[in-house]
């Protein structure tokens, strides 16, 4: 066996067709990563001129002129092998050592264990993947263990779905909600458009007012800007739009409908004994003529206001191996009830189907199912498409150098002054 650097070519080839590969072991984003300023190699291992191993790891500039080093979402190995992970572990340490790196970090795209969409553990907890995990540590990583929380780089917490049946049957087992919000906000004037670089201005904003709502930090727009120059053919925009026509006339066909829908049940209250159930049919019918009537009003100012229609909510997707990944999304508060992230989430399952792929992954959630806490909101959206909690294996950290202690020592002290 031999270690090498690799080219972006045998790369390629080796990491499509890899079970473990994402959009963060790619040369896309390993060239949007040199734009920010880090350094990436391209290292494996190969046998008779095939590759046996492979990944991109980044060195990053830290204390005294040394360096870290991040492989994003590990290393693409089989990590059941022993003897080939002890061995590109060895000569990746040698490589590191010889650029001044003190410390690896990995998080590899490797499940640990799969539980319902309720959050519950499967098969009496048989499906562990505790081997992958001892590995390592005999190999002197150390786990960060079984974070609940985003406290690591990367989430290992995820929501996926199996697209293992065809779109119509796997919609029926959506949530009730679910189901009932997606066949709703097509009926209010929403449309979904794949969006272009002329979109990056509009989807930012989204996003920052979804930030500042939420209180969490968002990406600049200059950020955008550079990750579509790099990765704009695995990114995919989603567009949540509001057409003042559509909104206008969509309204007026609910309106006309619920008037015609009420006067027969006025006609039948003169020819038949009315009982409680005619009574609650007109009293709902009422009430839904007074709810379509100010949202008529509502759908005339809008159309005033934005006669070319406005951008409500946005939803950034990306190619990632065997899977179709929503990265991030938003919507502006003022029009959530026209639940547009419904919409684009629908747009993104029915893409993945055209495109063949095995999995949708909702990506981040946390290991708290807890309806009090205050990530719930995160969970709850993505249970209602009756998927799966993946937990993933974690965070791990080797060290390869003495400046790992400082290192450590300083972190600890900026911890202490910051609280």
């Amino acid at each position: 066996m031999e270690f090498t650097t690799l080219t972006e070519k045998e790369f390629i080839k080796f990491s499509d067709k890899h079970p473990q590969s994402s959009f963060l072991q790619t040369i896309e984003l390993a060239n949007l990563k040199k734009e920010l300023g880090s350094i990436p190699h391209i290292v494996g291992i190969k046998e008779n001129k095939k590759v046996l191993a492979a990944t991109i790891i980044l060195e990053e500039k830290s204390i005294l002129g040394y360096k870290t080093f991040y492989a994003p979402r590990g290393f693409l190995i089989d990590y059941d092998n022993y003897e080939l992970l002890k061995f590109f572990t060895e000569e990746l340490i040698k490589f590191v050592k010889q650029r001044k790196g003190f410390r690896i970090t990995i998080d590899p795209n490797v499940v640990y264990r799969v539980r319902s969409s309720e959050g519950d553990i499967l098969d009496d907890d048989k499906n562990r993947n505790d081997t992958i995990i001892d590995n390592l540590k005999k190999l002197g990583y150390q786990h960060y263990g079984f974070n609940i929380y985003p406290e690591t780089i990367q989430v290992r917490w995820e929501y996926r779905l199996k697209l293992d049946e065809d779109y119509e049957t796997k919609k029926s087992k959506f949530s009730k909600s679910t189901r009932k919000n997606i066949d709703a906000c097509y009926k209010k004037g929403l449309k979904v458009r794949k969006g272009t670089i002329e979109d990056l201005d509009s989807m930012t904003e989204i996003f920052d007012a979804t930030s500042q709502r939420k209180d969490f930090q968002s990406k600049s727009l200059n950020y955008y800007k550079k990750m579509y120059h790099h990765m704009k053919d695995l990114m995919t925009i989603y567009i949540a739009y509001l057409d003042p026509d559509n909104y206008l006339n969509d309204t007026k066909s609910l309106l006309d409908n619920e008037l015609e829908n009420n006067k027969k049940i006025e006609e039948k209250m003169k020819t038949s004994i009315v009982g409680s159930k005619l009574l609650n049919q007109k009293e709902t019918s009422d009430n839904l003529i007074n709810k379509y009537k100010e949202e008529l009003e509502k759908a005339k100012k809008f159309k005033e206001e934005n006669p070319n229609g406005k951008d409500i909510g946005a939803l950034l997707s990306l190619k990632s191996g065997n899977e179709y990944l929503t990265l991030t999304s938003g919507m502006i508060a003022e029009y959530k009830s026209f639940t547009p992230k419904y919409a684009m989430y629908n747009e993104h399952i029915k893409d993945a189907y055209e495109m063949n792929y095995e999995w949708i992954d909702f990506y981040g959630i946390t290991g708290c199912f807890d309806k009090d806490d205050k990530y719930y909101g995160m969970y709850e959206f993505k249970k209602g498409f009756s998927g799966n909690v993946v937990e993933l294996v974690g965070q791990f950290e080797l060290k390869t150098g003495f400046m790992y202690n400082i290192y450590k020592i300083g972190k600890k002290i900026k911890r202490i002054i910051k609280k």
